[in-house]
């Protein structure tokens, strides 16, 4: 017999289905699994969708051959169709593996076209030359009598060029994926070059598919499942709890750095050039740490603290500010040394979010200790606003009701106050609005605050009222967010109710939102609560943002006037009409005007001629204990 077919018979009996079963089986779970889970369906999904298609149709295809060697003269056709195709689908297999490196390896464009021409061409021609093999009997060919011969098989030699330019971009380009990514990609294509050569060793032909399977496992444990982004070369934020955790937990040093851009991840997908500086970027700079992607455009790299790393950040620092003249995305970056005082990594990314909103755009900061007391502080503050709010006590002793006398110029007396909030907490004392209203609202505390104030302010009224003095009414501070509770109109009538208080004495202040649907929240809350007597006042006018048009819409009784309107209106005779113009406006419109912030007998002079009819600031009193405000009246 001829030694091809000697060798052909002893790789029949020693198949065994149980490879491509267990292929068939793992795949189409595979594909079930990944497809039912994956929420970004991008190009190198689809390109694993098609490796797992190709390595069943390679297993089913494998197992049709086998089985119907026995029939060769019944079902020759099927037995040559089915062995194509099984030798086929696994080329496809190790092309698309190919096609898929070329993205996380950020593999430039022109090669790119190199590489896919190249295993595209050798594929076509394994194709043609195995079919005039079989075609002259020197490949492939089944002999009358039930034999087979096996001679020159050119997918062999094909698997081998596949299997070596996977290799080969993947150690040359290794410098442009983490490390990890890089031992793993690596690593599982050994293991499936080292099931191979064994079953060479031993004449077996059972877990060839099996070899062929472990890549494309990889592929879906490191970039699927392993939330790597190959667009950053960054991995999840969940990742870096854990590991960070483990070298708090070791006591190693380390080194965070931090850089906050809007926009980023949309600008690095959709824009070609930045995309290209970026990859350029990392390959020079990304070698020692590892970097994770945050939320809200936040890339954060961890280095281990020496000499090294310094340089490196250095380094990156200059280069980072010269990108920067060129693209000018606003960034904020904060840079975060290992230290003994925060004791987790979730504390870590809390530290460096706390530093970053006090950074200007475009500045780098690195946290020193008064940061970190500044963050423990912050930490404590919200912990206690937490508490405040899940008691719900409206007499919580933690909140303090301070005020501000408003001299009511009609009257020439102090008639009406504005009512401010404190904190008075055991570890940090007194705490003022500008360091806890923004983590209240943050925190969603903001509307139990209010509540207790405006409970806390109608007691002080109803005590001055029961004493004879001769107050007009109290303004309470309310947020946007408080007008969002369906409950917003109700909790207001219930605690002015219960303190037993005409609700003419209580005022509303608002400050004016961009939103349409806040707009329309606030007209309705507005307009019910003010059938009742109670007053509303329009805050910060000249702000940031202004609509003449909604302010009409809605019936405010009083305009207040921020400082800045104040000093703009002393810079120039221009800033002086301009500002009189808006306040004489407001006036002949019924509104009244209070202007905020006046400091001294010109200002107050100042607001006069233009038509104030309410005066606020430190020419008449500082912010005071409510309780005060009778020596006012």
């Amino acid at each position: 017999m001829d030694p091809a077919i000697f060798a052909y018979k002893i790789d029949v009996l020693k198949y065994m289905p149980v490879g491509d079963i267990t292929v068939a089986g793992l795949g189409i779970a595979m594909f079930i699994l990944l497809f039912q889970s994956s929420s970004h369906r991008n190009k190198l999904f689809n390109l694993t969708l098609l490796m797992i298609t190709s390595v069943l149709i390679a297993s089913y295809s494998n197992m049709i051959f086998h089985s119907l060697l026995e029939g060769i003269a019944e079902y020759s056709f099927i037995i040559y169709a089915a062995r194509l195709i099984h030798y086929v689908s696994l080329s496809c297999v190790l092309i698309l593996y190919i096609w898929y490196l070329e993205e996380p390896l950020w593999i430039h464009t022109e090669a790119r076209k190199r590489y896919n021409r190249s295993t595209v061409i050798m594929s076509i021609g394994a194709c043609v030359i195995d079919v005039a093999a079989t075609l002259t009997g020197n490949g492939f060919v089944m002999l009358p009598g039930g034999e087979c011969q096996n001679g020159f098989n050119i997918f062999m030699v094909l698997y081998i060029m596949l299997v070596g330019t996977i290799f080969f971009i993947t150690i040359r380009y290794r410098t442009r994926i983490l490390r990890q990514i890089f031992a793993g990609l690596l690593g599982v294509n050994i293991v499936s070059l080292g099931i191979m050569i064994m079953q060479l060793q031993y004449g077996q032909s059972s877990y060839t598919t099996v070899s062929y399977f472990f890549p494309i496992l990889g592929i879906i444990f490191m970039f699927h499942s392993n939330p790597y982004d190959v667009d950053t070369g960054a991995i999840s934020e969940a990742y870096f709890y854990s590991e960070q955790n483990d070298m708090i937990e070791h006591k190693r040093d380390f080194t965070l750095m931090c850089c906050h851009m809007q926009s980023f991840f949309s600008l690095i997908r959709n824009n070609p050039e930045f995309k290209h500086e970026y990859n350029l970027f990392f390959r020079r700079n990304m070698t020692r740490g590892v970097l994770y992607r945050f939320s809200g455009g936040r890339l954060l790299m961890s280095l281990p603290s020496d000499e090294r790393s310094e340089n490196a950040i250095r380094t990156m620092l200059d280069e980072f500010t010269k990108l920067y003249e060129h693209f000018r995305i606003d960034y904020r970056i904060v840079i975060c040394r290992s230290c003994k005082e925060v004791t987790s990594a979730r504390d870590y990314v809390k530290l460096i979010e706390y530093t970053e909103s006090m950074v200007p755009n475009c500045g780098i900061h690195t946290v020193d200790a008064s940061d970190i007391k500044g963050f423990y502080n912050s930490d404590y503050i919200v912990t206690e606003l937490r508490d405040i709010a899940a008691k719900r006590d409206l007499n919580d002793p933690r909140v303090i009701v301070y005020c501000q006398p408003v001299y009511n110029l009609t009257t020439r007396s102090y008639d009406t106050a504005e009512a401010l909030m404190r904190l008075r907490l055991d570890k940090t004392g007194m705490v003022f609005p500008d360091v806890f209203i923004p983590l209240a609202e943050q925190n969603d505390c903001i509307h139990t605050m209010s509540l207790i104030i405006l409970n806390k302010t109608c007691q002080a009224v109803k005590e001055l009222l029961s004493e004879s003095y001769d107050i007009q009414r109290v303004s309470v501070n309310f947020s946007v967010i408080d007008l969002r509770y369906d409950s917003f109109c109700g909790d207001v009538k219930d605690i002015i109710s219960a303190n037993g208080i005409p609700f003419s004495k209580i005022a509303v202040e608002i400050t004016e939102s961009r939103s349409d649907s806040d707009f329309n929240v606030m007209k309705q809350r507005v307009i019910e609560l003010r059938e009742l007597g109670i007053k509303f006042y329009l805050d910060d006018f000249g702000t940031g943002y202004s609509n003449f048009e909604r302010i009409m819409e809605i019936p405010f009784d009083i305009i207040k006037f921020d400082r800045s309107l104040l000093i703009e209106s002393g810079r120039s005779e221009t800033g002086e009409f301009m500002v009189g113009t808006f306040a004489g406006m407001f006036r002949k419109l019924n509104y009244s005007v209070l202007f905020e912030g006046v400091e001294d007998e010109h200002d107050e002079q100042h607001c006069i001629n233009m038509q104030a009819s309410y005066l606020q600031g430190y020419k008449y009193s500082k912010p005071i204990p409510i309780g005060e405000l009778k020596y006012f009246l």
